[in-house]
């Protein structure tokens, strides 16, 4: 069977087959509408469909299609085939009590003009309202009439697309011509269907020709009676028909024809806007996707709602008849007053606002409908509830959701559902602020850490010993006994510290690294400087307890709020003893506990979430916050397992959050003092790595490779000059390499000294300056030692050889250690650069 028309999603070639057909299943369809209503952001709709086959075996597969795009079906309304207006002009008045306005119609030709000719009268065509009709009826608005059109006007529609073609035209030019010829007074219209049996026959008739056995032969069911079945005849060839059909893959005028699984692939469809007076144009074509997409749904053209509107409605109101309304619970809070404000309203309690319910009233806001809702406050007299025992109410039904400020945990979500948190998370310990002692004889030390303080006193002796393997070789100054060089070397180190450093540098490596030092020193100084000077001048305040581990040794007793999951927090994962554990219910409470200490039957600390915490210190001095924050979910307001308001609210929720109005609420109930600054979080005023481990970065870098250069100079220089045999062991290369090391290398000063020409000792010395002379230690004129005859100062050239040799007063000079080295390295009279 080739259909042209069937379009019900229960046939299928897999229940029947040797079924196949060229329209698309309604469940195609289906999955085109609930793209539609995701497109708009329409979470619920209602269906109204015929009260028959035709209408209800769709419902299946528009609730599929709808639940994979995130919406549902409300409400359901089956209109009987054989309905009359006064019946559908009550299920139209039932429908306008409910909130959604959005509804999918499915049903005949007949039922749905009624269907719209009732909603029009009643006033059911207005801006609120979105009617989606299917293409059971789209196929035929050629044939209604004007006023049935403008009774539909602003109505959307499904109907297959049948792309345009030469082929197309060319047939329907014709149909036309021959069905005026032969029925003038009927108008000439075609439909989708009556191509789709066009391309039906063409289909049969290409696979019959490509059948191998041309005789064809047919045979009669086995059948006895007189049923008509007597007469229907069998083709023999037909699985092998029905294989050449499977086959199909043609254009007709529909489009291509490709058949699968006895289905054509390929599915769009148009949606349709209906304007009223014989208007309806397409303004969007969907496509279908894979198994399990949604498909892609553009809209090309500007929708005309009903009334008139441009504007997309919100397809919900609020419903005029309150039969289902949400049982909300509200914990009792008799303490923290900004998150939940309750007053006694009579005998009962009664919301009246807080942080939770403003921010709750916000998301209702940006719900996409009505959420009608009823509070019932939870407690009694002073006492809070336990909230893992509220929760249980919505566990058992009891209660449809509840609000407040229940903290998201994990072992709570096995048996409700949250929403996104709307606060953020976290727990933490507050305690008491102390005046800290500064006139102890160590607070010079406090300016540093310990890691500090080991890291600068190995830098300075890291600096001392780059500098000397340096200089070594070529300085003076760095050399001599071990013992000499080593307090040569720590001196040099430590005197930059208060920059006196009075060794001269040669080498212009060692020069790199002392600036770099030296810079690094001055900030150095300049921040302990500053730091002490805080410490010892500024009144310092630290918390009465270091740190979380030093409370748990002491087992001090520990507060925590009433009702709240914290105690059970505290003994499960910090190991705290019950016997220590005492719960408070007010901001009052946890300042009287806090100042009366642990010695006099208060706390020593107190654990609680942040938003609390806050609370707390900006209305109460001298407490602060101290050690890790433990994470935890933050609240969020509860629904029963699997609601559909979980995921609708979570999104209005971080709509909210991202939005500045939470801002505003949060500045409302939460607006800091100036006692926060008092009391914030106490932070170490000791300086440590964290803040200099840049410099140091600096200095280790430029010692580094100051060193490795002067290395490889060395092993160069090494290499050039060694006599050690090649064959000598390791450990004999090392001892020459240390040697050469050790071995001085003149300084470039003493370089210069030697290439310059020797004095003529037979000028005249009255040529040199008096300054000169006195730097040469020759007489100056005017002076006793000018008085002296100048062979006195300047023997003659014979006796210059034995003079040199037998260590007269002339080689005692004081020319510096440079030009003494140059004198006996030359064996000759002293030079000496001017």
């Amino acid at each position: 069977m080739v259909s042209f028309s069937a379009t019900d999603p229960l046939l299928s070639s897999h229940r029947f087959p040797y079924f196949m057909r060229l329209p698309h299943s309604d469940a195609v369809q289906m999955r085109a509408i609930a793209a539609l209503v995701h497109r708009y952001g329409w979470r619920k709709v209602v269906t109204v469909y015929a009260d028959n086959d035709y209408g209800t075996r769709v419902l299946w597969s528009l609730c599929e299609s709808l639940r994979d795009v995130g919406s549902e079906i409300a409400n359901k309304s089956a209109i009987p085939t054989n309905a009359n207006r006064v019946f559908i002009r009550g299920e139209l008045y039932k429908l306008m009590t409910m909130q959604t306005r959005v509804f999918v119609v499915h049903m005949t030709f007949a039922l749905c003009e009624l269907l719209f000719s009732e909603a029009s009268d009643i006033g059911m065509m207005t801006d609120e309202y979105v009617w989606i009709i299917t293409d059971g009826f789209n196929t035929v608005l050629n044939t209604l009439n004007a006023s049935t059109l403008d009774s539909m006007s602003g109505v959307l529609g499904t109907r297959s697309h049948i792309p345009g073609s030469p082929e197309l035209d060319n047939f329907a030019s014709r149909w036309k011509e021959r069905f005026r010829a032969q029925n003038p007074d009927e108008p000439a219209e075609l439909n989708m269907y009556a191509y789709y049996a066009y391309d039906a026959v063409s289909m049969i008739a290409r696979a019959l020709q490509k059948l191998d056995n041309r005789n064809f032969s047919f045979s009669r069911l086995p059948l006895s009676g007189t049923t008509e079945l007597t007469d229907v005849k069998i083709f023999r060839e037909g699985e092998r028909l029905m294989e050449l059909l499977s086959q199909t893959d043609f254009t007709g005028l529909t489009g291509r024809l490709r058949a699968e699984g006895g289905e054509i692939v390929g599915s769009q469809y148009e949606i349709v806007n209906v304007l009223g007076e014989a208007r309806y144009p397409s303004v969007g074509l969907w496509t279908a996707g894979d198994a399990g997409d949604p498909g892609n749904l553009k809209i090309f053209e500007s929708v005309t709602w009903p009334g008139g509107s441009q504007t997309p409605p919100h397809g919900w109101v609020m419903p005029t008849n309150r039969q289902t309304v949400l049982k909300i619970g509200v914990p009792l809070n008799r303490g923290f007053q900004q998150f939940l404000e309750t007053t006694l309203s009579g005998a009962e309690p009664t919301v009246s606002g807080g942080f939770v319910m403003d921010v709750f009233d916000e998301v209702l806001k940006r719900l996409p409908y009505a959420l009608p809702y009823k509070f019932y406050v939870i407690g009694t007299g002073n006492k809070t509830p336990s909230y893992d025992e509220l929760l249980q109410k919505v566990f058992t039904t009891e209660y449809d959701a509840v609000v407040g400020d229940v903290t998201i945990l994990a072992n709570r979500s096995n048996y409700v559902d949250f929403t996104q948190p709307f606060s953020e998370s976290g727990l933490v310990m507050v305690v008491p602020i102390k005046k800290a002692d500064s006139s102890n004889a160590w607070a010079f030390l406090r300016p540093f850490t310990l890691s500090m303080w080991i890291a600068t006193f190995a830098f300075f002796l890291f600096t001392g010993v780059v500098v000397w393997v340096l200089e070594h070789k070529r300085n003076k100054t760095f050399r001599g006994n071990l013992r000499n060089q080593v307090l040569t070397c720590i001196w040099f180190s430590f005197s930059t510290l208060f920059f006196v450093q009075r060794e001269r540098i040669v080498s212009s490596l060692a020069r790199g690294v002392v600036i770099v030092w030296l810079f690094v020193v001055l900030i150095l100084t300049s921040s302990y400087t500053a730091s002490l000077t805080s410490i010892l001048t500024v009144k310092q305040m630290e918390p009465a307890i270091a740190d979380v581990q030093s409370l748990i040794g002491s087992r001090a007793p520990v507060g925590y709020q009433k009702g709240s999951f914290v105690g059970r927090y505290l003994q499960e994962q910090l190991g705290i003893h019950p016997s220590q554990l005492h719960d408070y219910s007010s901001p009052e409470d946890y300042a009287t506990a806090l100042s009366k200490g642990p010695k006099n039957g208060g706390v020593a600390a107190i654990f609680d979430e942040i938003p609390y915490i806050r609370v707390f210190v900006s209305t109460h001095c001298g407490y602060t916050t101290i050690g890790p924050t433990y994470r935890t979910g933050g609240f969020g307001f509860v629904f029963p397992k699997g609601s559909s308001f979980v995921s609708d609210v979570s999104k209005a929720v971080l709509d909210l959050s991202e939005s500045s109005e939470m801002q505003r609420i949060q500045n409302k109930w939460f607006n800091m003092t100036a006692c926060t600054k008092a009391g914030a979080q106490v932070d170490s005023d000791r300086l440590s790595m964290e803040s200099f481990w840049g410099l140091y970065l600096l200095t280790g870098t430029a010692s580094v490779v100051a060193l490795l250069l002067c290395i490889a100079r060395l092993l160069y220089n090494y290499t050039r000059h060694d006599s050690t045999p090649k064959a000598a062991s390791l450990s004999t290369h090392f001892k020459s390499f240390v040697h050469y090391f050790d071995r001085r290398e003149p300084s470039s000063y003493s370089k210069t000294l030697r290439t310059m020409p020797p004095c003529n000792h037979n000028d005249n010395y009255g040529n040199y300056s008096p300054n000169t002379r006195a730097e040469l230690g020759l007489p100056v004129e005017g002076s006793a030692t000018s008085m002296r005859a100048p062979s006195t100062v300047y023997p003659p050239s014979s006796e210059r050889s034995s003079s040199v040799s037998s260590g007269n007063s002339w080689d005692n000079i004081n020319l510096g250690d440079d030009v003494q080295e140059a004198n006996h390295s030359n064996n000759r009279w002293p030079t000496r650069k001017v």
